[in-house]
């Protein structure tokens, strides 16, 4: 659903940021972005499991499927924002 950039979105094949919206567009255009990862999740999901799922686990790929959180901080400079104890 995004635009041409972060946080826009096209509505009538016109691009509009997000703070230009009404409560009920961007209502509606949460909305269908929510559904769009449900289902994306649950398309990867199911790549993950059986033998697809035992491939990708062995070449290194893992599809996130919405169960799992990750967390991955690091700054400008790549470093890392979590204190290493």
């Amino acid at each position: 659903m995004s635009g041409e950039g972060a946080n826009t979105v096209i509505i009538h094949g016109e691009v509009k940021h997000i703070t230009e919206l009404d409560a009920l567009t961007l209502c509606f255009e949460w909305s269908k972005l929510k559904k769009e990862n449900k289902e994306l999740y649950r398309i990867n999901q199911e790549a993950n499991n059986g033998w697809r799922g035992l491939i990708l686990k062995l070449i290194g790929i893992y599809l996130p499927d919405g169960e799992r959180i990750f967390t991955r901080g690091y700054n400008a400079k790549g470093e890392s924002v979590f204190s290493e104890k």
